[in-house]
This record gives C-alpha cells, structure tokens and sequence, in this order.
C-alpha cells in the first residue's frame, strides 16, 4: 500500500473520531439541558400549587358575614351570612343546603314568618350553607350565594335557588340565575373565579363545632330549636321568649335528634362532617 494512501486512511480515521467525539458532547449537553428543564418545570408546578392552596394569603369572606351575634364561631373566616339588622336582640343561625329537599320545605313554610321577624327587627338570621346534599353543586350554589351577597341580594338569590332546585349547577347556570334575579354589579366575574370557595369550606367546618349533622338546623340565640318547633308560630314563640329574656325548652334527648332527625338531610356518610 502506498504511504499516500495509508496517510489518506489515517486523516479519514482521525476525522471520524473528532466526530464521533463531537456527537457524544452534543448528546451530553442536550441530556444536561433537558434535565435543568425538568427540574425548573417541576419548581414552577410546586410554586402554583403552594399558591392554589391558599398560601398566598387569607380566605376571602363575603360581605354581610355575621359579627359575632347568636352563636360563637372563633372563625371569623366559618361566619355566615346575616341577612337584617345586626343590632335585633335575636339571631336565628340557620344551616342549610341548596340542593337539601327538607331545606326548601323548611323555606316554603316558614319563609314569610321568618321574614316578618327580620324586618319588624325582632331578629335577624344568619345563613350557613353547607354542601351535605349536593356534594360539588351545592358548593358552587354556596359561592354564588356569597356574590350575591357582596351586591346586597342575599335573599333574592335564596328566593331564585330553592325555586330552581333540582338543578346540577354549573358556573353557566348560575350566572344565568342571577341574571335572573335581578343581580348586577361583580356578581358574574364572582361567580365565574369561584371567589369565595373557601370561605364555603369553612363554614362547613366550622359545623363542626356545633355538632351540625344534618339540614335543616336551627338556633335561636345559640339554642338548639327542636324540628317540632319548625312552624311559623314556633318559631316566632322561640324568638319572643329568648327576646324576652327565657329559654328555649329542650325535651330531654332530642337535642341529638332534632339537628338530623325528623325532616332533616344527613346523607350516608356525612353524618360526621
């Protein structure tokens, strides 16, 4: 073989191992490159869900959340929400649910007695709803509700809610029911950023501390109102008496029973919130 030749072998050789060696740098540097691109996107996912998780500060409460009238909730962010004058000598706190079938019969029969006392000034009511029934539509009814507020239309949207009861709410659903009912100003913006979904989640929590296992439940000025006092007279009864400075009488045992029992909402597995 002539050494021009062999020379020749050898340059070939000699660039096929400067590539080689180019290609096994390349590939370790896209390697390097793709790994820092997973560790930087699995940093921003952390950071998204630390903030989705509230720790980018408190839980947004509604406006006209009660101030600490009727029954102790430490909570302030567990409040409901009052509906009439927050200087009536009687707070009626009332737990329900929107999808509840027993808190619409407990509306459609008492709404207007209730009414009566609130706007006489006799007493004011606190709503807190909780989602025992409806699971994930209620939550979404108990946030709209919470709008509505903020626009001073608790009671119209209550009014708009029972009377479409039955329906699997969706955002749409109701920001069309506010339509509706007359709801102007943020109440649709609200509605759509679910604002006050955590504010719903501690008013469930704080149900707790009350030993609320079921809907409807009623206090009159922090006492347990047993379900046979679930009429207009009794409850105005209820409200005169504690006004009066007396006591709501309790018949022994039923105060486990009245606040699941007859007429109450306690879905299966939900009898411990």
């Amino acid at each position: 073989m002539s050494s021009k030749k062999a020379e020749a072998r050898e340059r070939v050789k000699a660039m096929r191992e400067e590539q080689a060696r180019r290609d096994r740098k390349r590939e370790r540097t896209m390697r390097f490159g793709i790994a820092g691109a997973v560790v930087a996107a699995v940093a921003i996912i952390a950071v998204a869900v630390a903030a989705s998780r509230g720790d980018d500060g408190p839980t947004a409460v509604p406006a006209n959340v009660n101030e600490g009238k009727g029954l102790d909730i430490a909570n302030d962010e567990a409040q409901g929400i009052m509906v009439g004058d927050e200087a009536a000598p009687v707070t009626i706190d009332y737990w329900m649910d929107f999808l509840c079938p027993h808190c619409a019969e407990f509306k459609n029969t008492n709404a207007p007695a209730i009414d009566q006392l609130v706007e006489s000034g006799e007493a004011n009511i606190v709503y807190h709803p909780v989602t025992y029934t409806g699971g994930v539509y209620s939550s979404r009814a108990n946030n709209a509700f919470a709008c509505a507020s903020d626009e001073d239309m608790s009671t119209e949207f209550i009014d708009a809610a029972f009377a479409s009861q039955g329906t699997q709410w969706s955002t749409g659903s109701l920001v069309d029911l506010g339509e509706q009912a007359g709801i102007g100003g943020d109440y649709e913006s609200c509605v759509r950023d679910d604002t006050y979904k955590d504010w719903s989640r501690a008013v469930e929590d704080g149900a707790r501390d009350f030993d609320v296992t079921g809907t409807p439940t009623v206090f009159i000025n922090g006492e347990l109102l047993p379900s046979t006092s679930w009429t207009p007279d009794g409850i105005t009864q209820a409200v005169e008496t504690v006004a009066a400075g007396g006591s709501i009488e309790t018949p022994a045992g039923d105060a486990g029973d009245d606040a699941a029992g007859e007429g109450a909402e306690t879905p299966a597995g939900d009898a411990t919130p």
